[in-house]
């Protein structure tokens, strides 16, 4: 005798109503009650086992703070998550950014199906990835690669590119003959990804701006009150500085800064990710360029990363993203 749906709501211990919801993709069913319904489904014989993908449970590691881009990744992440009743996603608490700190997270995201981080260049990190896909879990790196290790894959953009763009964008809005400083500012040195940046910005301006000098790295530490306090602080050092650019998070702080000092319409200034604080900044004239990546196909292409490798399934990764150069004048709705 086939099973009955009152069946399959004890099996999962949930109501018939909220299996029924399960089943049909419906509000008000998280992802984990989602999921042990299908499982239940399967066990019991309520569905046929190939009509339901194998259900995934995914661990998303991204560092808690102040960058509005891995908040908005968070976000899509969750979102599309939630279209998929047979995939489940958890976000551990992360709110140490140390190197340390991520890699206990990752020893702890066993026997998860997948992982995706936002990952720093350590050799902790790079351990407890290796020790991961020893154990044949899938890695995926986010926004920031580690190209050394045994991630499965990188979603993200060409960082080196973007940090020539970043140049090449400078120099067009100073022109060819400008003279003078350039800030140069990081989230934090230990994202491969800030650092590949960096080294895009100085070759570009080595090879075809010899009158500009990029100033030394400063840390923003992913907090825009430390990026206003670090930029009040070089712009009365450096009364020569002719343009900004910020390879991590922080910007807003940045923007402040140079708002107050009331040179920010003087100053040339190029970011990272067109977030909504970067957008009104674009729109004010404070920001003069974002360089951005789509955190939605980014989210997209790690789950689908994941659920693939989770269930046995061919998927070839996506090559990096192209970056996105957006003015005021070419602002998408």
């Amino acid at each position: 005798m086939r099973p009955t749906l009152k069946d399959l709501a004890e099996a999962a211990d949930v109501s018939t109503a909220t299996a029924d919801r399960a089943l049909n993709n419906r509000a008000g069913v998280s992802p984990r009650t989602r999921a042990l319904v299908l499982q239940a489904a399967l066990r019991i014989g309520y569905l046929p086992e190939k009509s339901v993908p194998k259900p995934v449970h995914l661990i998303v590691l991204l560092p808690k703070g102040t960058n509005a881009f891995v908040a908005e990744l968070r976000r899509h992440i969750e979102a599309l998550s939630k279209t998929d009743p047979t995939l489940s996603v958890a976000f551990p608490d992360l709110s140490d950014p140390a190197p340390d700190a991520m890699a206990r997270a990752l020893d702890r995201a066993a026997p998860a199906d997948g992982v995706a981080l936002l990952a720093q260049s350590h050799p902790a990190v790079h351990d407890a990835i290796d020790r991961l896909a020893r154990s044949g879990t899938p890695v995926v790196t986010l926004a920031s690669d580690l190209p050394d290790s045994s991630r499965l894959a990188y979603v993200g953009i060409d960082d080196r590119r973007a940090g020539r763009l970043a140049g090449q964008v400078i120099q067009r809005f100073l022109g060819s003959s400008a003279e003078g400083k350039i800030a140069l500012f990081s989230g934090s040195h230990s994202y491969r990804g800030h650092h590949d940046r960096e080294m895009g910005l100085r070759q570009i301006v080595a090879e075809s701006a010899p009158t500009l000098t990029v100033l030394e790295r400063l840390e923003s530490g992913e907090n825009r009150n430390q990026a206003q306090a670090l930029t009040e602080a070089l712009l009365a050092t450096h009364p020569d500085l002719v343009a900004v650019y910020n390879a991590g998070g922080g910007t807003r702080g940045i923007a402040r800064a140079l708002q107050a000092s009331g040179r920010a319409r003087d100053i040339v200034f190029v970011a990272h990710d067109l977030t909504e604080p970067n957008r009104a900044h674009l729109i004010d004239g404070t920001l003069d360029a974002v360089i951005d990546q789509s955190a939605r196909d980014e989210a997209q292409e790690a789950l689908a990363i994941l659920t693939a490798a989770a269930r046995g399934e061919h998927h070839d990764p996506a090559p990096p993203q192209h970056s996105l150069l957006f003015l005021r004048e070419n602002l998408p709705p």
